[in-house]
């Protein structure tokens, strides 16, 4: 059941985040555009799939909990326009108040943030 809520509450706060920041030079573009997207996992150890669609260029992914960069940029291994990423953080590096965030980028659009897990 706690896995269940988790995976509830990351994808509501995934959907939120973005709207939460003040207005930027960038907020006029568009997002990554992600679907299909699941995650699975905790204490570091994340499993996460989906599909990009309408894409041309590459895809990369960071992680982050806010103050430090966790995992540095990284292109998505796309097959058919899906990925599966298997991400492993050492847990001397996990917060123990905080969230990990994972952000999709691409050129010319807003990053795409998508939580991995919150820590209290």
């Amino acid at each position: 059941m706690q896995k269940i809520l988790a995976v509830v509450l990351c994808v509501i706060i995934s959907g939120i985040i973005p709207y939460m920041s003040t207005a930027s030079a960038n907020s006029n573009k568009e997002k990554v555009d992600l679907s299909n997207l699941s995650v699975n996992g905790a204490n570091g150890n994340y499993l996460v799939k989906g599909m990009i669609s309408g894409s041309e260029d590459d895809v990369y992914y960071t992680v982050e909990d806010g103050h430090n960069e966790l995992i540095a940029k990284k292109k998505v291994p796309l097959t058919n326009h899906k990925f599966m990423l298997e991400i492993h953080l050492n847990k001397k590096d996990l917060p123990t108040n905080g969230t990990v965030i994972l952000y999709f980028s691409e050129e010319g659009k807003e990053p795409y943030p998508v939580v991995l897990e919150t820590f209290s």
